[in-house]
């Protein structure tokens, strides 16, 4: 079972690049003419801003979790300097823009500034644009004083509550002022911008028709296709090789497909790791210059449930009784209320569950959503104990799996039970409606084996401030001798690593699962290649470090002392655990 996952997006864990060089500062641009998508008409540099004071020439792309933070934003500031004579023009030169989806961004958000289609990178070159987003602004005559980030709210795998440096508004300001830019130059933080490059000649080619589809859709498409978590498809030779240069990036560092379970404790049956031969295939593609091969080369089309990610169409499918609207903006940026919604009646007779996927609806603003078991008779307060994790059914993290139970094992859930989900929003600028979901497969019957899940938690802790490696234990003695499938760590944003270990009556120690390395933004639910037998008298062991420090760019206050608490900015340590007990 899975719990809570902070992913305002799905922004991957990529480290910031240095500062790219872009035209020299000093330079001043030259004209250039693009098509606005919004409108379809011709747009010019000169033309359109020979009046202005400042202008700020920024690169987005619609595809990538931190320029799409970024959005909402850069529309304020847009009209903030409006009345200041500060003209703002977003250039899109990814290519998988294409104008129809740049023009329903600038309707979505209601932006007010032109939004250009740059095909071929043309402009990006000029400016000299490696990573999207960036952001130049140019004085009056349209001379380059700064270039970068816009400042450091969001960056890969981390999302502020709000900034705590405004490069860009330092720099807008300075020029207005007439004074020299303090900070001229900046690492843009966001997504690699893909260039058109000749294939580089090789003896035998990797080709996308024989190979790198074969490996997107074993490893990629489960999260990388329509309507799934992942910001963009990779379901095409055309999407693959619009996003090779981001794909180089996190194939070569090792950090897609996400994975951080110690590979020397324990083996995953879903592991999602790359073989280290697939990795050098999908490297020597993209350095090839990503050739596309023959089309008989391909393979069948992997196949997938409409709208689902089960094993078949599920028996059931409970939603919210009614949407939920979701505001534009937050108050101080910290999200909106966790609610409490039931789902669905109370269950008219005893049923037994093998498979369960909850899905958002509104997929860009949901945090996460947790689905409680309420007991016959109870109340959310029930299932708010030390043991919570027994009360679980099943959540919604971005890029985790459904539940799916192995063969002849099941869930049950008793008559008069009732399911209710705990949903969190972290709205994105636009405000929209949700009515998320849950698709339950039943049982035939009762199963050979019961499925339950238990919480080992420690809520008591304080992390002091600054502190950067702060320990935290939990455990849990098994009264009886247990079958284990899986383990699930879970902290907030200053968790920095996790380790669940077996303690044996005779006091002898093992690790069973060890993330030396806890990313936030992806938790899984490790699930072991083969059941671990466990005998009674047995402790199950949890360790959790933590980064209160200045040095974690998560932490949102390192000069605080860290309680438990639901909120991002709280903590908790919990390491769940799915098992069976042994007759």
């Amino acid at each position: 079972m899975r719990c809570a996952l902070l992913v305002l997006l799905t922004l991957s864990a990529i480290p910031l690049s240095a500062a790219e060089p872009g035209p020299p500062l000093g330079t001043k641009i030259a004209d250039f003419t693009l098509t606005d998508a919004a409108t379809g008409k011709a747009w010019g540099l000169v033309e359109n801003t020979r009046d202005a004071k400042a202008v700020v020439v920024l690169f987005p792309t619609t595809g990538c979790p931190v320029s799409l933070a970024y959005v909402p934003v850069v529309q304020q500031m847009a009209k903030k300097y409006e009345a200041e004579g500060v003209k703002f023009v977003a250039v899109y030169s990814h290519e998988s823009d294409d104008a129809a989806t740049i023009a329903k961004q600038a309707k979505n958000f209601a932006l007010s500034y032109p939004v250009l289609k740059d095909d071929g990178t043309k402009v990006a070159d000029k400016f000299n644009v490696d990573r999207v987003p960036t952001a130049f602004v140019l004085d009056a005559t349209r001379t380059v004083r700064y270039q970068g980030r816009i400042d450091d709210q969001f960056t890969p795998g981390v999302h502020k509550p709000k900034a705590t440096t405004r490069e860009l508004g330092n720099a807008i300001d300075a020029v207005l002022e007439g004074s020299d830019v303090k900070v001229t130059q900046t690492a843009a933080s966001g997504c690699k911008l893909t260039r058109e490059k000749s294939p580089v000649k090789a003896g035998e080619p990797v080709t996308y028709t024989k190979q790198v589809s074969r490996i997107l859709q074993a490893k990629c498409l489960e999260c990388h296709r329509a309507g799934e978590a992942a910001p963009f498809a990779l379901d095409s030779y055309k999407s693959a090789k619009s996003w090779s240069a981001m794909m180089r990036e996190v194939v070569a560092d090792d950090i897609m497909p996400p994975w951080h379970a110690d590979a020397k404790f324990g083996h995953f049956k879903n592991d999602r790791r790359l073989t280290a031969e697939d990795k050098a295939t999908l490297l020597a593609w993209i350095d090839q210059g990503c050739v596309e091969g023959d089309a008989k080369d391909l393979p069948a089309p992997r196949t997938f449930l409409d709208g689902w990610r089960l094993p078949r169409d599920p028996d059931e499918v409970l939603k919210l009784k009614k949407p939920i609207s979701i505001p534009a903006n937050s108050f101080l940026g910290i999200g909106v209320p966790y609610q409490y919604v039931p789902v669905g009646e109370k269950f008219a007779e005893d049923k037994w569950i093998e498979a369960v996927e909850v899905r958002p609806e509104y997929r860009a603003v949901v945090h996460h959503i947790i689905c409680f078991i309420i007991p016959p008779g109870g109340s959310l307060l029930d299932v708010m104990g030390p043991d919570f994790g027994s009360h679980m059914l099943g959540a919604y993290v971005p890029g985790d799996a459904p539940t799916v139970l192995p063969k002849d094992h099941a869930r049950k859930i008793l008559k008069g039970s009732q399911l209710m989900f705990e949903m969190h929003y972290t709205p994105n600028g636009q405000a929209g409606k949700d009515q998320s979901m849950i698709g339950i497969c039943y049982a035939k019957g009762p199963p050979k084996h019961e499925i339950q899940n238990r919480s080992i938690l420690n809520g008591k802790f304080q992390i002091p401030p600054g502190a950067d490696n702060y320990e935290v234990k939990s455990s849990h003695t098994l009264k009886k001798a247990v079958t284990v499938y899986s383990f699930t760590p879970h902290m907030h944003v200053r968790g920095k690593a996790f380790k669940f270990e077996l303690v044996s009556p005779d006091g002898s120690r093992e690790v069973l699962c060890n993330i030396p390395k806890y990313d936030f933004n992806w938790q899984a639910n490790y699930e072991l290649a083969k059941p671990r037998d466990i005998p009674a008298g047995s402790k199950i062991e949890c360790t959790a470090w933590y980064d209160n420090s200045d040095k974690n760019p998560t932490n949102p206050d390192p000069t605080s002392k860290v309680r438990w608490g639901n909120q991002t900015w709280q903590e908790m340590m919990i390491g769940f655990v799915v098992y069976t007990e042994k007759d």
